[in-house]
């Protein structure tokens, strides 16, 4: 065999392998994402609404592709734009911690649980700082359909738990609605007081705005919630809270209630989260 035969076969070799290599590399990129099965597994997680404590909160990321539960919930460890401790941050993209690079990755949430740091006026003038949990849903402004939606679908645990994915009605899929984008900031007032100097939230801008929002604060039985309960730590919530039916960015279903406002015993100043990502049969 002579050197130029030789190197045509060579040529057609690496043009065969190059061809073979781009083929599955588009079938990669058709291939649908495939989540393991402890995803569809009931999650739930207590979360710190202290905001001395926490004041930037956690996203949730339904359905994390290809990890387990404990990837579907992070705290964020930098603060969304609008946070007045962190004015540069990007709002729609939170930040975890990885331990094992210590370093920070990006992750996309469906759900943000927010701890506003609000103030109200009392009675001598003065103004007492207050938690202000609040759920926002993420919000894409150039996509509606890439937004998260939500819909209440009843109340209490028992809903939750009998809530299938036959559950989706065409009605409920019609009923779905996502939070408006809006600058959190531009409703801030600056306020300057003996222990609070800046920009910051009143109690009274936040409920009107949160009210709003498809679930935002319908959690709170004190404050525009769903249901009246004078003692929020009685074990009634469970069976009063209501339920809600979401919508991914992904397009995907899951089930989800905050079970919890107030807990008990040390977890007083927690409250408790449960969501379960709904499978096709």
């Amino acid at each position: 065999m002579n050197i130029q035969s030789l190197q045509t076969k060579i040529i057609l070799s690496i043009s065969l392998l190059l061809s073979l290599i781009a083929s599955c590399q588009q079938e990669d990129l058709t291939k649908p994402v495939t989540y393991c099965e402890d995803i569809y597994t009931l999650k739930e997680y207590k979360v710190e609404r202290h905001p001395p404590v926490v004041r930037n909160g956690c996203g949730l990321d339904i359905y994390h592709e290809g990890n387990a539960s404990l990837d579907t919930l992070y705290l964020s460890t930098q603060l969304p734009s609008w946070h007045p401790n962190n004015p540069v941050a990007t709002g729609q993209i939170l930040k975890r911690y990885n331990s094992l690079k210590g370093d920070s990755v990006e992750f996309r949430y469906d759900l943000l649980f927010y701890n506003e740091f609000a103030y109200a006026q009392n009675y001598a003038g003065d103004y007492n700082n207050t938690g202000y949990p609040v759920i926002l849903m993420y919000t894409d402004p150039t996509d509606d359909s890439k937004s998260t939606k939500a819909v209440m679908v009843g109340q209490g645990v028992t809903c939750f738990n009998n809530f299938t994915v036959d559950s989706i009605t065409p009605a409920r899929i019609g009923a779905l609605k996502a939070d408006t984008l809006v600058n959190l900031a531009a409703y801030r007032t600056e306020l300057h007081t003996s222990t609070v100097n800046g920009l910051v939230m009143l109690q009274i801008t936040a409920n009107a705005f949160y009210r709003k929002l498809v679930i935002g604060q319908k959690f709170r039985p004190s404050v525009g919630g769903v249901f009246t309960l004078a003692d929020a730590s009685d074990e009634a919530q469970i069976n009063l809270q209501p339920v809600f039916l979401i919508r991914t960015r992904e397009g995907l279903y899951a089930k989800f209630m905050v079970t919890r406002f107030k807990g008990t015993g040390v977890d007083t100043q927690k409250l408790t989260l449960q969501w379960q990502a709904l499978k096709k049969s």
